[in-house]
């Protein structure tokens, strides 16, 4: 599958996106996306279920924040619960990097 398939599977998901709305997106005429629905058995059922109305929305379930350990409602892939921890895991990411170059680098000046 590739990843324009998986993008349209998870679009056709969201009850805020019409069909037209997810061929637009991504630039596929009608006879592109009724080709991409006959290969891709995921993307047939789900346009089936929109069409009869049994489409199950996704449950999201409540994550724990990395940084401060409130639990929160994700949006999308969110692992943090707002933008300062947002801003602190980034920068405990970067350290992590810097430590890492470092530890590379003395290893190398060990070497020669």
């Amino acid at each position: 599958m590739s990843g324009e398939e998986h993008a349209i599977e998870l679009l056709l998901r969201s009850p805020r996106f019409d069909i037209e709305e997810i061929m637009e997106l991504f630039d596929v005429g009608d006879r592109e996306f009724r080709e991409l629905a006959r290969a891709n058995p995921k993307i047939a059922r789900l346009l089936e279920e929109r069409r009869l109305g049994t489409l199950k929305p996704l449950a999201v379930q409540p994550h724990k924040c990395g940084v401060c350990g409130e639990w929160f409602l994700p949006y999308g892939a969110d692992k943090q619960c707002s933008d300062p921890c947002k801003r602190t895991a980034q920068a405990d990411r970067l350290v992590r990097a810097q430590e890492r170059k470092r530890t590379i680098h003395a290893s190398a000046q060990r070497l020669t």
